[in-house]
C-alpha cells in the first residue's frame, strides 16, 4: 500500500509543479507586453538654422527656423516656446496667416489655427528638410532663444495648446544674436 501512495503523491506534485510553472510564465508574459505597450516612438533628430526676416510690425523683425536636415517630425507632436512671447504663423507679409507678435504666447503649437482655417505654418502634416517655421517674439526678435519640442501624442487644446504625453523632448534651440 505504501508503494501506491508514493505514485500518486509524485503525479500529484508533479500536476502541481506545472501548474506553478504556466502561472508563472502567464504572469511574466502579461507583464512584459504590457511594457511593449508603453514604448513610445522615438523623437525625430532634426538640424535647423534660424534667420531674422521682416515681421508684420513695421521696423521689427521675426525668425525664420529652417528645417536643414534630419527626420521628418509629425507636426501635431511640435511646439515652440522661446525666451520671450512669441507667435507662430507664416512668411510675414506673404502669407494669409503670418506669425504676428499681437497673437504671442509661452508655447505655440505647429498646428495652431484659428477656428476651421488650416494650421496657420502652412507645411502639411509633417516638418520635412527644406520646410520653414515662422515665429514672431513679442517685441523685438535680438537676443531671443526659442526652442523646438517633440511629445510622444499630439499636442492638444487651442493655443497654445497642452503637451500630454508621457515624454516630451527638446529637440533643438535656435539662439539668435543682434542683427546689428
Amino acid at each position: 500500500m505504501s508503494h501506491r501512495h508514493r505514485a500518486v503523491s509524485s503525479i500529484i506534485s508533479t500536476v502541481l509543479l506545472v501548474a506553478v510553472v504556466v502561472v508563472l510564465s502567464a504572469t511574466i508574459s502579461v507583464f512584459a507586453f504590457d511594457l511593449g505597450s508603453n514604448i513610445q516612438s522615438e523623437a525625430p533628430y532634426v538640424e535647423v538654422s534660424g534667420e531674422f526676416v521682416e515681421a508684420v510690425d513695421a521696423g521689427e523683425q521675426a525668425i525664420a527656423i529652417t528645417h536643414l536636415a534630419g527626420d521628418p517630425a509629425q507636426t501635431e507632436q511640435l511646439y515652440v516656446s522661446g525666451s520671450k512671447p512669441l507667435d507662430i504663423g507664416g512668411r510675414p507679409n506673404s502669407s494669409s496667416t503670418p506669425a504676428n507678435d499681437a497673437y504671442a504666447s509661452r508655447r505655440e503649437k505647429f498646428t495652431e489655427a484659428s477656428g476651421s482655417n488650416p494650421p496657420q505654418v502652412g507645411i502639411g502634416d509633417t516638418w520635412d528638410a527644406g520646410e520653414t517655421i515662422y515665429v514672431d517674439p513679442d517685441g523685438t526678435a535680438d537676443g531671443v532663444t526659442v526652442s523646438i519640442y517633440w511629445t510622444s501624442v499630439s499636442v492638444e487644446g487651442v493655443n497654445p495648446g497642452e503637451p500630454e504625453g508621457d515624454t516630451t523632448y527638446k529637440l533643438t534651440t535656435v539662439e539668435m544674436g543682434s542683427t546689428s
